[in-house]
């Protein structure tokens, strides 16, 4: 296998363990197992798990951020149409995909077990993401198309942030998709004017 397979691998491997065990859940040895490389291999590239758990954020986040960038410069899109693929993008990729949890969800709950180093991107992962609701939804004031004032904006990103991972959590909980479509239907009908 060449390095970067392997590296690629690892990261693959890590990110997908910590959306269905979390970050704690899982070690070096299960990675190993999966992969089919030694311990020592992992270390190479990834000297601590704390490593790990950096690269794999970060990588996890900046595909995000390009997708959601792709699709908030589609200007073929409404504000609406652009807001339900944005959740249905995130459910896609989580509960749909073998019921696992948000990643920045999921290291969320170890937040006060994770290395300094993950906090931070963990923290960033959120930023980032509330920081695209946000330009959306400005988007969508600046084009009439949302019921919504801009003094709101900050209140209303949050709110879309919160009941998604919420719903997220309760439907893996639960093994219910019903939490997610509920949570669907609530955020859009808040917004949109048809």
């Amino acid at each position: 296998m060449k390095k970067h397979d392997i590296y690629q691998q690892i990261l693959d491997v890590a990110e997908h363990l910590t959306q269905t065990r979390g970050y704690n859940a899982f070690s070096y040895k299960d990675i190993s197992a999966i992969v089919g490389v030694k311990t020592s291999s992992i270390h190479y590239y990834f000297p601590t798990k704390a490593d790990l758990g950096k690269a794999v954020v970060k990588k996890h986040i900046d595909l995000l951020c390009e997708e959601l960038e792709q699709l908030i410069n589609n200007k073929q899109l409404s504000c609406k149409k652009k807001l339900e693929k944005f959740i249905d993008g995130i459910v896609a990729k989580t509960y749909l995909d073998r019921q696992k949890m948000c990643l920045g969800g999921m290291l969320a709950s170890d937040v006060l077990t994770l290395p300094p180093v993950i906090q931070k991107e963990v923290r960033l992962f959120f930023t980032r993401l509330e920081d695209w609701i946000k330009r959306l939804l400005t988007e969508s004031i600046n084009k009439n198309e949302f019921k919504l004032k801009k003094n709101d904006i900050n209140n209303e990103a949050l709110f879309i942030f919160s009941l998604l991972e919420g719903a997220l959590l309760l439907a893996r909980l639960f093994q219910d998709e019903g939490h997610l479509t509920v949570a669907r239907k609530q955020i859009i009908n808040r917004y949109c004017k048809d």
